[in-house]
């Protein structure tokens, strides 16, 4: 089945996919990597993150180091296929609870993201798709962390029909593999 969803979601809006479903989101994203995610959980410890962060119940990362160029007054996605999701797999439970996001976007899956009773749904976006996402991005909100370079930083992405995303795994259930996660 095919979903629009808009950001943010909720426990409810997560109810009603199903594992293989075809979802496009619009809203607000944010693309975090691995030392973005060391740097939420790090930062949050010191009670020192960012405003910004407290903002994204209900919204989506996506594992991504995307190539943006400066322009004048704005940046510009270049390009931004989805990341290998494994990467940050043992910090991603810990992300989720500290920023309430819904939805993760990434390639591969995740061995250990805890997925049950609605808590958040994985969705994969195909590798190689890169060159096209930058069609759906409609704007760069912001960047938080350039320091730690331009793949890492965290970019808050104004999106429209971003996908097509398909879920593959949802509460506690896995297209990864034949158990629940």
């Amino acid at each position: 089945m095919k979903h629009n969803l808009y950001l943010p979601v909720n426990k409810e809006d997560l109810k009603s996919l199903n594992l293989k479903d075809i979802v496009f989101l619009n809203g607000l994203i944010i693309t975090a990597r691995d030392q973005a995610h060391k740097r939420i959980i790090e930062l949050n410890e010191k009670n020192n993150l960012p405003e910004e962060f407290r903002k994204l119940e209900g919204l989506a990362i996506y594992h991504c180091g995307p190539i943006i160029k400066k322009c004048v007054n704005q940046y510009k996605l270049i390009s931004g296929g989805p990341t290998t999701s494994q990467r940050m797999d043992l910090l991603q439970n810990e992300v989720i609870d500290i920023l309430g996001v819904k939805i993760i976007i990434g390639k591969g899956g995740m061995e250990n993201l805890d997925t049950r009773d609605f808590k958040v749904a994985y969705m994969n976006l195909t590798g190689g798709c890169g060159a096209i996402i930058n069609k759906k991005v409609e704007e760069i909100e912001s960047v938080q962390w350039k320091d730690l370079g331009i793949c890492e930083a965290v970019w808050f992405l104004k999106i429209k029909n971003f996908g097509p995303l398909i879920v593959t795994q949802l509460n506690g259930k896995s297209i990864y593999k034949n158990t629940t996660t």
